[in-house]
């Protein structure tokens, strides 16, 4: 992906996926699908290529080339969201549950959302007694 201009990164990542979901769509529907959805993947991708010329912190984060202080907002709008979907698959199960309907879709999620925190967990844990803070440096294990 370091072939292709940081500013065409995002709008060919956007047809690409586009172009997966406009082929599915064709698949199921037929070739209807493809008149509506096409025009809104070239919107899409004509859009971002917009956008990720302008000089803002947005912009720059479409490019991936973003600073610290953008990288760090980058991952809080990615836990905002882990966080609101999380809540979502939540009340959506208890939702069908109190309607009584199928509700496998909904247990897979929650087991899904479970096995991430754990996989989180495991993987970001801090390793060989390097509980310290990290803003400080010390540790706060007593010695």
């Amino acid at each position: 992906m370091r072939s292709i201009p940081p500013r065409l990164r995002a709008p060919a990542y956007m047809a690409v996926c586009g172009v997966v979901l406009c082929t599915v769509a064709v698949s199921v529907d037929g070739w209807s699908a493809a008149l509506y959805l096409g025009p809104a993947v070239l919107v899409a991708a004509a859009g971002y290529y917009l956008w990720a010329g302008r000089d803002s912190d947005m912009a720059a984060m479409l490019r991936r080339q973003d600073d610290e202080r953008q990288a760090y907002r980058r991952l809080r709008i990615q836990a905002l969201v882990g966080r609101v979907m999380g809540g979502a698959t939540s009340v959506a199960y208890l939702v069908a549950f109190a309607a009584k309907a199928t509700l496998w879709p909904f247990a897979l999620f929650l087991a899904l959302q479970a096995a991430a925190l754990l996989a989180g967990w495991v993987i970001y844990r801090e390793r060989d007694g390097a509980a310290g803070n990290s803003l400080t440096g010390k540790s706060r294990v007593a010695r």
